[in-house]
């Protein structure tokens, strides 16, 4: 079992640097690189305004780091056929799901370790909090991480359990946060320690007197898989990932002035690709919130001007594979359509939606930071970033797209 997980895990190494690769481009980097310094620069600021002792410090801590403590699964790798040819082998199955544990715990530990450097400062200054404070405070996130993945593992083999582990892994992460916050960080500390030896306990107990659940492993699997390949989807094609797609009979208007001629074959398709399909209209979605958020929290005009810019290109960016959706369709190759015409049609498309997201912003610029001279060079500037990326920008893409 042990050479089986080796072989499963060097599998999905490969498969996530094959998609990571594709996420972490260049151009994501750099957004990932503003959007790092816009979250600090605005972080520092809110910090400068935080008053001292104040009483929602702690209650915002123990909730940032009770969300970030639950917020992971146990990734076992399990697959379908399992049911089938491992079933003999169930008894040798503990040795398996030991190092999957093992692996399952290295994101939420990195995780908690970069929340618990992160809210040093705010425990710090709102919650007069040492650095020993904070210290024995993310290590017992740590721990009780440790035995939330191992309270997930146990359910697998005592399904019946399912929900009363849920509620004690909720509880147990909350009450003993709240104990290292407002009590004593080294009672905290020593009751995780005790919490997770019952775990390992009932663990071990329990893959000795249950059968496993595997019908239940493999659909959590699964489940956990799909959402992260969802993500992936963002990004690239993911082989067996379909986006889903809504009606929207409500948005129906924003077709009316699209004459039912020839030439706005291909611009009715891509409005409704876009409209349709939940990948497009909620990227954008998230983009353009994510966007007014920052614009709301940042107060630097250089750094806003950055930020709208880099979302509009993000915006656009994401939505070039828009461009070959219709390509396998036989009616468009059949239809007398030139490609001349389809790409006058995606960059009125991209024109419509980059001058939306330019003007949601620009009314959040003067919401938020008033009508100001200062405010004109954040405006200006994206209004000359749209231009650059549906004249400039937009034509070399399309020319390498049409080349694959």
């Amino acid at each position: 079992m042990k050479s089986l997980w080796q072989q499963r895990f060097i599998a999905h190494i490969r498969e996530q640097s094959k998609f990571l690769k594709l996420v972490f481009n260049e151009y994501f980097i750099i957004a990932i690189i503003f959007m790092i310094g816009a979250v600090g620069f605005w972080y520092s600021q809110a910090l400068d305004t935080l008053p001292a002792n104040s009483w929602w410090t702690k209650p915002v801590a123990i909730i940032i780091m009770g969300i970030v403590t639950l917020l992971f699964q146990p990734v076992t790798l399990l697959q379908s056929a399992d049911t089938t040819f491992l079933l003999p082998q169930e008894k040798s199955l503990p040795r398996y799901l030991a190092a999957a544990r093992n692996y399952s715990l290295l994101l939420p530990c990195a995780s908690l370790l970069l929340t618990g450097f992160f809210l040093t400062p705010f425990l710090a200054r709102g919650a007069s909090f040492t650095i020993s404070q904070v210290i024995l405070l993310t290590l017992t996130s740590v721990l009780l991480a440790v035995a939330v993945i191992t309270n997930q593992l146990s359910s697998l083999y005592n399904h019946h359990t399912l929900n009363y582990l849920r509620g004690e892994n909720i509880g147990g992460v909350l009450i003993l946060l709240a104990i290292s916050t407002y009590l004593n960080s080294w009672l905290a500390l020593i009751l995780a320690i005790i919490w997770l030896a019952v775990s390992e306990y009932r663990w071990h107990l329990w893959f000795k007197t249950h059968v496993f659940n595997w019908n239940l492993a493999i659909t959590k699997e699964k489940g956990r898989s799909y959402q992260l390949k969802r993500f992936y989807n963002l990004f690239t094609d993911v082989p067996g990932i379909a986006s889903k797609i809504a009606r929207r009979q409500w948005l129906d208007w924003l077709f009316k002035p699209i004459a039912l001629q020839q030439q706005n074959t291909y611009l009715y398709l891509f409005m409704r690709g876009f409209i349709r399909n939940t990948e497009y209209s909620g990227l954008f979605l998230r983009l353009t919130i994510v966007a007014l958020l920052l614009i709301y929290a940042i107060h630097n005009y250089l750094l806003i001007t950055i930020i709208v810019a880099l979302f509009l290109y993000l915006v656009e960016f994401q939505l070039l594979p828009l461009y070959k959706n219709y390509d396998a369709i036989v009616l468009t190759q059949i239809y007398p359509l030139t490609p001349m015409q389809k790409q006058q049609s995606f960059k009125k498309l991209l024109v419509g939606v980059l001058s939306l997201q330019w003007l949601l912003m620009a009314i959040a610029l003067v919401i938020c930071h008033g009508i100001a001279i200062e405010v004109l060079v954040p405006l200006f500037v994206s209004l000359l970033m749209v231009g650059f990326l549906v004249e400039l920008y937009l034509p070399r893409q399309l020319k390498k797209l049409n080349k694959n």
